[in-house]
């Protein structure tokens, strides 16, 4: 069964033993990121300038990007990429939760019921820990070999770079340094390097905002 560029985000963002989200916060724009790509891929949408144009308002039968094309179609002036990702990113019940039961139903997650003292959690570990272990190869031969058996694997690394987790795929302190530079690498050899790169970079800069907040606020209380 070929998984979509989300789904495999989705797997390599949570922990295959502990089943928690290395993304923390992050994993809704590496979603939206994805979501973005896929559309290139299809030749939906194009990306130019910042800037999102619909080529193809047609449904694709995924309904987490047909819902993104509606929105592109209903908004009146062009959705600057980095728009686009912050409205998805701000309903990850819309869009994260379906993926993670969509895995959960093809088995490639579990869902762990745990609990802390009286409030109760979800925990999402690996249910195929031979697919991820093989996406985490891929990631590596890529980055640390230049040798790509899958032509997700791009957009993977560059969204998982882009969301502060793709340091977790690496064991050593030489191998991280070497994965940093390789990264931005690989998104500018990208086949479709206007499309990831507008929308790494939009992932990027979404996400460093959110630090920043964050960071603001927690000095502010403190």
């Amino acid at each position: 069964m070929e998984l979509s560029l989300k789904e495999k985000f989705v797997i390599l963002a949570y922990d295959p033993t502990k089943g928690n989200n290395l993304a923390s916060n992050y994993i809704g724009y590496g979603i939206a990121g994805a979501m973005l790509l896929e559309l290139a891929g299809m030749k939906k949408i194009s990306i130019d300038n910042k800037k999102i144009k619909l080529l193809d308002s047609h449904k694709t039968g995924d309904d987490l990007l047909d819902h993104a094309i509606e929105i592109i179609r209903n908004s009146s002036k062009p959705f600057k990429v980095k728009a686009l990702i912050g409205k998805i990113q701000n309903k990850p019940a819309k869009y994260k939760k379906p993926i993670i039961n969509g895995l959960v139903k093809k088995r490639y997650l579990r869902k762990v019921h745990k609990k802390f003292l009286i409030f109760p959690y979800k925990r999402y570990p690996s249910a195929n820990p031979g697919y991820r272990n093989n996406l985490v190869e891929y990631v590596r031969r890529l980055v640390l070999r230049k040798t790509e058996s899958d032509s997700d694997i791009p957009f993977l690394v560059g969204l998982a770079g882009a969301c502060r987790f793709s340091g977790k795929f690496f064991r050593t302190k030489e191998e991280r340094k070497t994965a940093k530079t390789r990264i931005k690498e690989i998104v500018k050899e990208s086949e479709v390097d206007q499309a990831i790169d507008e929308t790494i970079k939009a992932v990027q800069a979404a996400v460093m905002a959110a630090v920043i907040t964050s960071a603001a606020l927690t000095s502010s209380s403190g």
